[in-house]
């Protein structure tokens, strides 16, 4: 077909108005691409009109009449404002950049040529070879053996999917699937895809504390759920997952699933890219072992989206996919009998093939290489700087961090202890709040997310979760210069957090000796003022635990006989002075004067009914207004609360420290009770449900 300049838009394109000048839809045109090539110039990440998720939504009716092409133009410019721009240099949470000319200019024509790729004859007489050939270069990549010709379509041995779950085994096998997941790392799409085609039941096996499958576990799932009668549908490795970005051993677990008679599904959309770099390529050795193989190179290779691939080494395993619609030609060439769930589907290969023919594999195994460069030396920055921590080695392209004071580092190590539950509590939130911040701000991104069992050889024990911050580089305009602008803003946003929460390291000198000053004074103070009747004073919540390395308040409950005239307003007052004499954070959001003077009648009463539950028979949530928390409701949740948490006496008589024995044995009943009542519901940890029994739901 020849193409000529000189074509005009009246034999092309379908106007909005008959009146429209040619020249008006060049002009749209061409602001369209200016406007993309502007947005792409942009360092700046989310723009200030950017806005954070809303709570709800609402829209307007359909339109009635259309809008001109300036008003069309401004309603783009608007779209883009509010977009967010992943292929800024500080964009370092994703490595989906998207900024390779030729995948950009094979974008731009990808709807010009509207090829469907269902049926070769008609709808992409060019566009099939096209994907063809994409699919037999990647399939060589990796290790596949390739045919020099083919005689049909799904012998090529691999497809272009929507990407997600149409990639994963659970779109063709069923029954059941073992696959690495350490509590969370399972990537959402293989779940979703199994949950998608009615397959549900996966096993996940255990990791070890590097994220690689455990392989004498995986022998167990399969030996077991055999015996069981089960029918294993696939085991699904990673090379490169979505959180720690680590490889299982693929050679190793080949061998086992080979010998074991199970289908080996490779995960590499993020670790097929080490398949083009000549250092790197050894960290896939076994992944041409596998069944198949799951890609995306719009993580990997600089593609714009959507462009991902599912690859078999049997060519012939192929044809299980196929769809027998008469809706599509069953023709030699015909891509759309073997693509699981899509239908009509755009020539989206374009965007790869250009990628390929433009810088050719030796170029793309540089870039890969300078990628992981990168990585390394943001990994050394971080471990440079004495308030982050690093968390993983470098084996792709991720480097996973945490922001922990230095002197709560230095405590823990002087002590010889990881962070307590609390500390690490009070950690996760300000790690947490940083991430966010840094979105809000707009100039830099970086990923974060809660990972479970995510150990650390000095600070953080096994099966603690996490709350980590991550970088992905995979643009290669980034630079380390980008990175520690990042860095530096994560350090300064974490030191304002610690600094604004009111924390202090408890230290072996002063902190520590505040404390206990602090301590001393309310014992002598409360026996002062309830010494002639029953009490006792308790410390529980953070201020409970032994080891803590952070201090912030401390939380203090008083269980007395009877309340005199004036004891309660005394008390209210001393607490405060104490606290801030010694420089303590107060924390009053359940009003003071309500508990540093219980009745021990009142407790009593908290202590045998529990938690309040609503009509449907579950744990009424907490609603944070003024008027509940300072609620007798409220009150006897808390009460229960210390009753049934760790708790220390700081100061009591004999009949007031019994009593409260007597409390906590009565609670426990009740929780135990409350744990039968409530045993139809679905807790994944014993401590999940006392968190939320305790009335933090």
């Amino acid at each position: 077909m020849a193409l000529s300049s000189n074509s005009t838009f009246g034999n092309l394109l379908v106007p909005a108005a008959h009146d429209d000048d040619e020249n008006q839809i060049w002009t749209l045109f061409t602001q369209v691409v200016d406007l993309g090539i502007g947005f792409r110039a942009s360092d700046t990440i989310f723009s200030e009109e950017t806005e954070a998720s809303p709570s709800r939504i609402s829209f307007d009716k359909i339109p009635e009449s259309g809008l001109s092409y300036e008003e069309l133009i401004q309603q783009f410019a608007s779209v883009a404002s509010k977009s967010s721009s992943w292929g800024s240099p500080n964009f370092l949470g994703f490595p989906d950049a998207a900024n390779n000319v030729a995948g950009l200019a094979a974008a731009l024509l990808i709807p010009l040529l509207n090829q469907n790729m269902a049926n070769q004859e008609i709808c992409s007489p060019e566009a099939t070879f096209i994907e063809m050939e994409v699919v037999h270069w990647l399939r060589g990549t990796l290790g596949y053996p390739v045919p020099e010709t083919y005689t049909k379509a799904s012998g090529i041995g691999g497809v272009l999917t929507l990407g997600g779950y149409t990639r994963h085994p659970g779109a063709t096998y069923q029954d059941t699937c073992a696959g690495t997941e350490c509590h969370g790392t399972l990537f959402y799409t293989l779940s979703y895809g199994m949950a998608i085609t009615g397959r549900e039941k996966r096993h996940s096996c255990s990791v070890d504390s590097k994220f690689h499958m455990d392989r004498e576990a995986l022998k167990q799932i399969i030996d077991r759920e055999r015996e069981c009668g089960n029918i294993i549908m696939a085991c699904v490795a990673y090379a490169g997952d979505s959180r720690s970005m680590q490889i299982d051993d693929l050679d190793a677990l080949a061998k086992i699933l080979e010998d074991k008679n199970v289908w080996f599904h490779v995960d590499a959309c993020h670790g097929s890219q080490l398949a083009f770099s000549e250092k790197h390529r050894y960290k896939l050795r076994g992944i041409g072992k596998a069944d198949s193989i799951t890609i995306d190179p719009h993580k990997t290779m600089l593609v714009p989206y959507n462009c991902s691939l599912i690859l078999f080494r049997d060519p012939s395993t192929h044809v299980a996919l196929s769809t027998n619609s008469d809706l599509i030609l069953n023709t030699q060439w015909s891509l759309g009998r073997v693509t699981p769930f899509i239908g009509s589907k755009a020539f989206d290969a374009l965007k790869i093939w250009s990628t390929i023919k433009l810088f050719g594999r030796r170029r793309l195994g540089q870039i890969i290489d300078e990628r992981l460069e990168l990585t390394s030396a943001i990994q050394d920055e971080v471990t440079r700087r004495p308030n982050l921590i690093l968390l993983n080695k470098m084996n792709i392209n991720s480097c996973m961090m945490v922001y922990i004071p230095f002197q709560i580092q230095e405590y823990c190590i002087e002590k010889i202890i990881p962070l307590s539950d609390a500390d690490l509590e009070k950690i996760n939130l300000m790690n947490r709040r940083i991430k966010d911040t840094v979105r809000k701000e707009g100039m830099y991104y970086i990923h974060g997310f809660p990972l479970q069992s995510c150990p650390h050889e000095r600070f953080i024990t096994p099966d603690k979760q996490v709350f980590v911050l991550r970088t992905m580089n995979g643009n290669p305009l980034s630079t380390i210069e980008n990175a520690k602008g990042l860095l530096d803003r994560i350090e300064r946003l974490g030191q304002l957090f610690f600094s604004e929460a009111g924390y202090r390291c408890i230290q072996a000198g002063p902190s520590l000796n505040h404390l206990r000053r602090a301590e001393d004074k309310l014992s002598h103070k409360i026996r002062n003022l309830f010494g002639n009747q029953d009490f006792v004073a308790v410390v529980y919540g953070s201020s409970a635990l032994p080891r803590n390395a952070i201090l912030s308040d401390i939380d203090l409950m008083v269980f007395i006989r009877s309340v005199e005239p004036g004891q309660r307003e005394d008390m209210v007052t001393a607490f405060r002075s104490i606290m801030n004499q010694e420089s303590i954070l107060v924390d009053d959001e359940v009003p003071l004067s309500r508990k540093l003077s219980i009745p021990f009648e009142l407790a009593a009463r908290a202590a045998e009914s529990g938690p309040v539950l609503d009509d449907a028979g579950e744990i009424r949530s907490i609603c944070k207004t003024p008027e509940y928390l300072s609620s007798n409701e409220m009150l006897q949740r808390l009460i229960f609360g210390v009753l049934t948490t760790p708790n220390r006496i700081i100061v009591a008589n004999a009949n007031g420290a019994s009593s409260f024995e007597t409390l906590k044995s009565n609670a426990g009943k009740t929780l135990v009770g409350l744990i039968r009542q409530l045993h139809h519901a679905s807790f994944s940890t014993t401590d999940e449900f006392v968190k939320l029994a305790i009335s933090d739901g």
